[in-house]
C-alpha cells in the first residue's frame, strides 16, 4: 500500500502536465508498448504507466477530443510494435513501399482505439463506468480488428503477460480477448483509490486460477500413442529462397539437415517449414521424386509446406503428408489468407498493385479441413503461418491431440515480428489445451506445451533440428468448446448494465 500511495503521489504531480500536453502524452504511452512487445525479454508493468496516462487524458476531455486522444495513442502503440512490416517489403525489393505500408496499417489500426475512447467517454458519466466501458469497448474493437477485412489480431493487449504463465491461463476460458479485456480492466482499475483494491484482488483471484491449473495434474489427457517428430529449421533467407536458380540446393539443405536417408530404429514424422517446396508439388514431378528416393520404407513421413495447384488452374500455398516413396496421403490448403501477402482485391490488381510474395497470381483460399488423420499417428490439427494468430479459429476437431504449425517467417529478418507470432502460437497453446509443434524456415521453431510454455526452441538464424514426441499431455478447455462466446456475452452484459447505471445516476 505504500507503493501503491507514491505511485498516486507521482501520478497527481504528473497531472497537469498530461492535460497541458495531452497529445504528445498519448503518444508517448503508446509507444511505451514497443517494451511489452518487444523480443527478449518484456516489460509488462510498463502498460500501467500507458493505461493511467491515455486514461486520464481521456477522462478530463470532451468525447470528441477522447475521439483525438484515442487515435494517437493507437499511433504509437502500433507504430511501435509493428515498424518490422517493411522488413517484407524489403525481402522483395520494395523497400521503398515499405514504411508507407506500415504508416497505412498504423493509421488503420488507431480507428478501431479511437472510437473505442470515443464511445467509453460518450456513454459514461462516473471515473468507474468509465474505466469499465473503457476494457470492454477496448477488447470489441480488438475483436473487430480480427475479423474486419478478413482480420488483423496480432499483438493483443493480452499477450503482455507471456512471462506471467499464472495469469495468463485464464485464456482456457475466455480465449486472448477475455485475457486483454482483464489486463485492460485491471490496469485500469489501478489508476484510482477507489477501484485499487478490487483491481488486485480480481489480479490474485486470476492468479490462483492459473496455479490450480498449472498444478492440477488429474485434468491432462496423457496419450499412449506417441510418435517421433523432428522439427527441421534450415534457416535460409528469404532472398535465396526467391532465387529459383537456388530451387535445388535449397531442397538439399532441408534434406541434408533432415537426414531422410539416415537409419531410425521407429517411425518418425519429419516437418518442413511453410514453402519449402515452393513450387506445385505435382504427383510424379520432379520435386516429389527427389524426395520419394530418400524416404525410408519404414513407414516414416515427411509433412512439408509446399504450394499445390488446383483442377482450375488456382494456386493454394498448402502442405503436404508425404509417404513412402514421396506419395501424397494428405494434403491441407491454407484457408486464412494475408491480405497484400498472398491475395490482393482485384481492384488493387487493376491499379497495377502487386502482393508482396512472389508471383502474380493470388493464393486461393482453401476449404479443406485442418485435422490430419493418418494411421497409426494421433490426430492433429495443421495451421499454416499467419493462421496461429486466429483465436477461436484453430481447432477443427476436438479430437485432435495436438497442433502443427509450419511458418515461414524470413521475412521478418532479425526484428520483433518473428517473437511476436511465436508468442501467438503459445496462447493458441493455452486456448486449445493443445501442444504445437512450430516449424519456422528462418524465425523461432519451438516445441510450447499446453501452459503456452517453451519446452525446446531454435532462435532466429539457428539452424537444426527439434526432436520430441507429439502428443504430449492435452486437456479440453472451456475455450475450445465455447470459442469467443462466453467473452463477449460478458462484455456486452457489463456494457448494457454499466450503461443502466450511468442513466439512473444522470436522472438523480
Amino acid at each position: 500500500m505504500i507503493i501503491l500511495k507514491r505511485v498516486y503521489s507521482l501520478l497527481s504531480i504528473c497531472q497537469s502536465s498530461i492535460l497541458s500536453h495531452q497529445n504528445v502524452a498519448c503518444l508517448i504511452a503508446g509507444a511505451l508498448a514497443k517494451f511489452c512487445f518487444c523480443k527478449g525479454q518484456t516489460c509488462p508493468v510498463l502498460v500501467l504507466p500507458s493505461l493511467a496516462i491515455v486514461l486520464y487524458a481521456i477522462w478530463n476531455s470532451t468525447p470528441r477530443s477522447a475521439l483525438r486522444l484515442g487515435f494517437l495513442f493507437g499511433i504509437g502503440h502500433f507504430g511501435s510494435t509493428l515498424y518490422w512490416v517493411a522488413e517484407s517489403f524489403g525481402c522483395v525489393g520494395l523497400g521503398y513501399l515499405g514504411y508507407p505500408a506500415v504508416v497505412c496499417l498504423v493509421l488503420y489500426l488507431s480507428v478501431y482505439v479511437a472510437l473505442a475512447s470515443y464511445l467509453s467517454r460518450w456513454l459514461a458519466c462516473s471515473r468507474v463506468g468509465f474505466l469499465v466501458l473503457f476494457a470492454c469497448f477496448w477488447t470489441l474493437a480488438e475483436y473487430a480488428r480480427g475479423i474486419v477485412f478478413t482480420g488483423f489480431p496480432w499483438n493483443l493487449m493480452g499477450y503482455i503477460t507471456y512471462d506471467i504463465t499464472c495469469f495468463s491461463q485464464i485464456a482456457t476460458i475466455f480465449g486472448s480477448y477475455g485475457l486483454s479485456f482483464f489486463v485492460v480492466l485491471i490496469s485500469a482499475s489501478l489508476t484510482t483509490r477507489r477501484t485499487c483494491l478490487y483491481g488486485v484482488a480480481v489480479f490474485f483471484a486470476i492468479c490462483v486460477y492459473g496455479y490450480v491449473i498449472l498444478h492440477d495434474d488429474s485434468k491432462l489427457e496423457r496419450p499412449a500413442n506417441q510418435v517421433r517428430v523432428f522439427a527441421v529449421q534450415p534457416s535460409i533467407s528469404q532472398a535465396d529462397k526467391m532465387d529459383r536458380t537456388k530451387f535445388e540446393q535449397n531442397l538439399d539443405k532441408h534434406i541434408a539437415i533432415s537426414d531422410l536417408s539416415g537409419a531410425q530404429a521407429e517411425r518418425s514424422i519429419y516437418v518442413w517449414p511453410e514453402a519449402a517446396v515452393d513450387v506445385p508439388l505435382i504427383p510424379g514431378g520432379a520435386a516429389q521424386r527427389r524426395i520419394g528416393e530418400l524416404m525410408k520404407s519404414d513407414g516414416s513421413l515427411l509433412i512439408t509446406g509446399a504450394d499445390r495447384r488446383g483442377e482450375n488452374g488456382e494456386v493454394y500455398n498448402g502442405a503436404a503428408v508425404l509417404g513412402n516413396g514421396g506419395e501424397i496421403l494428405q494434403t491441407y490448403d491454407k484457408r486464412h489468407l494475408l491480405p497484400f501477402g498472398e491475395f490482393i482485391p482485384e481492384f488493387l490488381l487493376d491499379m497495377g498493385l502487386r502482393k508482396v510474395t512472389p508471383g502474380i497470381l493470388n493464393f486461393s483460399s482453401g476449404q479443406s479441413s485442418r485435422t490430419i488423420s493418418i494411421d497409426g499417428v494421433e490426430k492433429f490439427n495443421l495451421v499454416i503461418c499467419y493462421e496461429i494468430v486466429f483465436p477461436g479459429e484453430i481447432l477443427d476437431d476436438r479430437e485432435s491431440k495436438w497442433i502443427l504449425n509450419i511458418t515461414n517467417d524470413a521475412w521478418f529478418n532479425d526484428s520483433d515480428g518473428p517473437s511476436q507470432h511465436m508468442r501467438s502460437a503459445c496462447f493458441r497453446a493455452i486456448e486449445d489445451g493443445r501442444a504445437i509443434v512450430r516449424v519456422a524456415n528462418n524465425g523461432i521453431s519451438c516445441i510450447i506445451d499446453c501452459n503456452g510454455s517453451i519446452v525446446s526452441k531454435l532462435e532466429t538464424d539457428a539452424v537444426g533440428v527439434l526432436d520430441t514426441y507429439m502428443p504430449l499431455p492435452y486437456r479440453n478447455t472451456f475455450f475450445s468448446v465455447h470459442k469467443n462466446i462466453p467473452i463477449l456475452s460478458l462484455i456486452v452484459a457489463l456494457i448494457f448494465i454499466v450503461i443502466a447505471v450511468e442513466r439512473t445516476r444522470r436522472k438523480r
